[in-house]
């Protein structure tokens, strides 16, 4: 039986109450920390792999990925990337709504450079074409195609890592996404899709392997397979680093190092934050991110964290348990029951919590077995024929009113060959057809036209791909093709009754077509009539069936008779997979990681936010926002980014000035914001099944007897499920669940009254046992609490389609986040989370414009390409890969790369029409001649003092768990696996004294000096460098002027080594063009 059908996912719950220090701020952890770059970060966790009561623990290199194709350090991946961290906190009692009687695991990760672009030079006006041709020149002059392809690694391998890798970002991996085809439908080819396709999965492919360090641009440019496409691999990265798919959550955003720049330093751009829940939080720390990777040393941006209540997390709340104690949670972690949200969807699919808690937090977690009991009102066991027939007459009831839906239009986008994308192959043609043209084209039945025949004959045509299905197929057969009611129902093993034919149907249009915002209760109550004269149902069927209506109120925090018919699943499709879990040591931990790791951020609690006083223009950007506290402060921000609940946007909460427009205000009004309470009871000792995470219990109406479904609406959901959250607390704890109507009654009835009630069921469920009394009991009322005003939101009957989107909509330099605004996840903490990343994204993009695109996106095959998108110059040898199968050959300076799709030359291939870049190029290895190369920009290490500390003790901890390792196993060569090694090692310096640590931190802090020493030498050389190129280059232009340069003998090509014919060849520096003398012979020389 799954207790969470048919939205097959379990919809987080929320809470309040408060936990601070005495300075009004976050209290302090338990014990246990860890020093990264000189931040103390709480909560240890325990060792990766299986606890002693069969729970996951989650690491970041043993995240159980859904793919099957190996962990992130897998021997064939080739592949270093990366370090990570964690926080969380402890608490104190409730407020007044609720009732009260990393450690870092280390790899050997290489050192990179972050972008160089900054917030200045972004938000400026586009630069014309030849000058941001040259930015690209010297910037990909720097960079290395394939050399984040694992040589070693099958193609066909690597190809399905990153398909697995983009659907578990939640894109499609054979077709754009509409935010990349919006952007690239004018300048990217139709038949480049594929090539981008393979590029941009296998960005992804690099972050979802290891989440805990952030993903360069080097490696993304080390994606693409030639420099040809360097262009969309700088894209590709920009967009997901933008759009929050890589580099989001618990991981530090290196920052570039960049030159001082002259005159005061200028104040930043100011983004307010109002809420410090998984919105807030996850919006605060993705700028936090933005504005490191977009890094400006004239500038200094802020981000500022408002929180009402004296605790982070918003509708999370983890309340602690002080008067009791557990022995079997990890070290560190304390007993605490779930407030409020409690339930992870399932990991796979495309879940970021995955990332955050699994690959950067590494906290520990429980993964849920579906309920197997639900007993009856007399304490007996419902039998479980019984119930999946009374289950499968529900689904059928639920599908049948899903006829009545509302029919999304769903907008196709350009699409990549499925078999090159699946064997990670790329298509080197081009027709010049772009993807606007073609889509167009496509959709208007007239691709024929835009090639000619014989071109189409060859199969230049596109190859249209087979896209597999994001979600749960939505059903387009109208009633009337649906089997009929009564042969449905046989099929399930009903008996009909009397009278009944196998042809009989049941007739929902009457009702569902009666208004034009019907309700789903009300179709579901109809469909129930209707099958009550079909089929021989009992009271018990009836308790049965309402169970299931329960939980489905349970989902959508109201009574289904608010739900509207058509929208009230508008999400359907967008659910995650995977088997759903719950956080050991409390849920809490995750919006307190956001918070601490890896910097802490300025979160500012007991501040709450009364008016906000916004510009409603797009255009006014120099004018501020303000935020008004019922303290009397204010705060003057550029941006102003609300993540209150649309509880308090519908109680009208704070004040906006101006007022919101009518749009908004009418999204605001039609959608519902529901309440869903829980009751928590800790016991000394536990008196039922602890094998079972929930058991359900059945609910009588007034009339015990009745068999008319309104009467049971409102007592379905009182205690209807209970949670044994044993494995999560460490301590016997029951958790029921107030859903529907009776969300509601919780708000207004006395506290003794619900305990002597609930006791009063557990009881009759276990007679043969003593039920002792609770040692604490906890309710929670979400209705009344002043910072949510309810739980979470649904769609109420009122609500039109678009709605959602409108919540999500900006006014001006006014956002909004919070689940309610997200349209694909609502009624989640994932989609809170997302909806964060959402208004960061809005947030950069308005201050740095669109990503621009350089123009050619590709250069053409065969060409001579300005140094950067085709031709690249190389300072320095270095070995370029063929292909997987051969070995690299040796580049020197200034070799001219001609792309071909096999990697072969029969002959030495011509040089490209002379050209005004080959005359640069001539100039150049004359300038080099005289003053060297570039000097290379130098690579930061030693850094990370636990990397340090991890060389010196890798060798204990590699014994000690070889030790155990063989203990367990009693096999006395066994080897433990080195991510075991890894979490010993982090285990290892979590416990560390200070004294032992002091080294390691002050030799990291030494490295730090001498890396910024290195910096400036480098900086002082590139600039005399510069100086003296910049003459040079002077004086070769007067000695050689163009025309007169063009006149020369034509040079001699230089054949390739014998025995060998690279998809490469060496040529004199100015091919079919004169050779000018050297510089050193010029009558301005030396």
């Amino acid at each position: 039986m799954d207790a969470t059908s048919p939205k097959e996912k379990f919809h987080q719950d929320p809470q309040n109450g408060a936990s601070i220090n005495s300075h009004g701020q976050p209290a302090e952890p338990l014990n246990g920390t860890l020093v990264r770059n000189e931040l103390q970060l709480p909560y240890p966790v325990p060792a990766s792999g299986p606890s002693q009561n069969g729970d996951s623990v989650a690491h970041p290199n043993n995240s159980n990925l859904s793919n099957g194709l190996g962990t992130r350090n897998s021997a064939i991946d080739d592949m270093n990337h990366g370090h990570g961290h964690l926080a969380d906190i402890k608490g104190n009692l409730p407020n007044e709504s609720t009732t009260a009687s990393f450690f870092s695991t280390p790899s050997q990760g290489k050192s990179s450079t972050a972008p160089s672009t900054n917030l200045n030079s972004m938000s400026s006006a586009p630069t014309p074409a030849d000058s941001r041709t040259k930015d690209i020149m010297s910037e990909f002059a720097n960079y290395r195609p394939r050399s984040s392809i694992p040589v070693r690694l099958p193609a066909p391998v690597y190809a399905q890592q990153c398909v697995a890798a983009a659907y578990a970002s939640r894109l499609n991996p054979y077709a754009l996404h509409q935010k990349e085809q919006e952007a690239l439908q004018d300048h990217l080819c139709h038949l480049h899709v594929t090539v981008y396709l393979n590029i941009r999965n296998g960005i992804l492919r690099l972050w979802t392997r290891n989440p805990m360090v952030s993903v360069t641009k080097e490696e993304a440019l080390g994606c693409a397979k030639d420099y040809r496409w360097m262009n969309l691999a700088s894209f590709a990265y920009e967009w997901l680093v933008r759009n929050g798919y890589i580099n989001f959550g618990c991981v530090e955003i290196p920052v570039p190092l960049l030159p001082p720049k002259k005159g005061r330093r200028k104040e930043g751009p100011i983004i307010v934050v109002i809420g410090a829940g998984m919105a807030g939080l996850g919006c605060a720390r993705q700028l936090e991110g933005f504005f490191n990777h977009y890094r400006d040393t004239s500038t200094t941006p802020r981000v500022v964290v408002l929180e009402g209540r004296r605790r982070l997390g918003g509708r999370i709340y983890s309340h602690p348990l002080p008067g009791l104690q557990s022995s079997t949670l990890p070290p560190g972690l304390v007993p605490k029951a779930e407030m409020g949200a409690q339930i992870v969807v399932g990991f796979d699919h495309g879940n970021p919590l995955d990332q955050i808690i699994r690959g950067q937090l590494a906290l520990s977690y429980h993964l849920l077995r579906d309920i197997s009991t639900i007993y009856d009102i007399d304490g007996s066991p419902v039998d479980e024929v019984r119930d999946a027939m009374d289950e499968r007459l529900y689904n059928d009831v639920l599908d049948r009113s899903g006829f009545y839906r509302h029919k999304s239009l769903l907008v196709p986008t350009a699409e990549g060959d499925r078999d090159l994308v699946n064997t990670g192959r790329d298509t080197s043609i081009s027709d010049g057809v772009t993807v606007r043209r073609y889509e167009e084209a496509r959709a208007a039945g007239t691709v024929g036209l835009l090639l000619p025949a014989k071109r189409l004959r060859r199969g230049v045509g596109h190859k249209t791909a087979e896209i597999k299905p994001t979600g749960a197929p939505v059903p387009d057969l109208d009633p009337a093709e649906e089997p009929p009611a009564a042969f449905a129902c046989q099929t399930m093993g009903w008996k009909l009754n009397e009278g009944i034919s196998p042809k009989d149907n049941i007739d929902l249009d009457a009702v569902a077509k009666a208004s034009q915002f019907q309700t789903l209760g009300n179709v579901m109550d109809e469909g129930v009539h209707q099958y009550q004269r079909m089929l021989p149902l009992t009271p018990k069927d009836m308790r049965l069936i309402n169970w299931h209506l329960a939980n489905l109120e349970y989902a959508n925090a109201t009574n289904i008779s608010r739900l509207s018919l058509s929208g009230w699943d508008q999400d359907m499709g967008n659910e995650f997979e995977g088997e759903h879990s719950q956080v050991i040591g409390g849920f809490q931990q995750v919006p307190y990681g956001l918070w601490s790791s890896p910097t802490k951020l300025d979160v500012r609690t007991n501040k709450i936010v009364t008016s906000i006083t916004y510009s409603s223009s797009a255009g006014s950007a120099k004018q501020k926002a303000i935020v008004h506290c019922d303290d009397g402060d204010s705060i003057t921000a550029d941006t102003v980014v609300y993540t209150g609940s649309l509880g308090t946007l519908k109680h009208r909460t704070v004040q906006f000035s101006p007022p919101l427009p009518e749009w908004k205000l009418g999204a605001i009004d039609r959608l519902g914001f529901g309440v869903m309470n829980k009751v928590i009871l800790a016991f000394d000792q536990p008196f039922w099944d602890t094998e079972r995470d929930m058991f359900g219990l059945l609910r009588e109406p007034k009339n015990r007897e009745s068999m008319v479904q309104e009467d049971y609406a409102a007592n379905r959901g009182r205690f209807y499920l209970f949670w044994n959250c044993m494995k999560t607390t460490g301590l016997p704890v029951l958790i029921a669940l107030m859903a529907g109507d009776a969300a509601h009654q919780a708000e207004c009835t006395p506290d003794a009254e619900i305990i002597t009630e609930v006791m009063s069921q557990l009881r009759n469920v276990f007679k043969n046992v003593a039920v002792p009394d609770p040692l604490e009991t906890i309710i929670t009322r979400w209705g009344t609490d002043k910072f949510t005003k309810g739980s979470y939101s649904y769609v109420a009957a009122q609500a039109l389609p678009g709605d959602y989107d409108l919540m999500a909509k900006s006014i001006g330099n006014l956002h909004f986040a919070g689940e309610a605004t997200c349209g694909t996840h609502p009624a989640t903490v994932h989609g809170a989370y997302l909806s964060g990343l959402r208004a960061a994204s809005q947030i950069i993009n308005s201050i740095l414009g669109p990503i621009q695109i350089p123009e050619p996106l590709v250069p053409d095959k065969g060409k001579t390409v300005p140094l950067g998108t085709g031709v690249l110059a190389q300072t320095q040898p270095h070995h370029i890969p063929l292909d997987n199968n051969s070995s690299s050959l040796e580049a020197h300076d200034y070799y001219y790369y001609y792309y071909h799709p096999n990697h072969q030359q029969s002959k030495p291939q011509k040089p490209p029409a002379t050209t005004r870049a080959a005359y640069e190029q001539a100039m150049l290895d004359a300038v080099y001649a005289e003053t060297g190369p570039p000097i290379p920009r130098p690579t930061r290490s030693g850094l990370n003092p636990f990397l340090l500390y991890q060389k010196d003790f890798w060798p204990k901890a590699r014994s000690q768990c070889d030790t155990a390792h063989q203990t367990t196993t009693k096999d006395p060569t066994a080897k433990a696996p080195r991510d075991a090694v890894r979490q010993a090692l982090g285990l290892m310096w979590r416990q560390a004294s200070e004294e032992e640590k002091r080294p390691y931190l002050e030799q990291a802090a030494l490295n730090r000096q001498a890396n910024a020493e290195i910096s400036a030498r480098w900086r002082l050389d590139s600039a005399q460098w510069a100086k003296q190129s910049s003459s040079a280059k002077k004086r070769w232009r007067e000695a050689n002027p163009f025309e007169s340069w063009l006149g020369a003998p034509a040079p001699a090509v230089v054949e390739p080594p014998t025995g060998e014919e690279p998809p490469l060849k060496k040529l004199n520096p100015s091919p079919s063009l004169p050779v000018s003398a050297p510089l050193s012979s010029q009558g301005n020389g030396s």
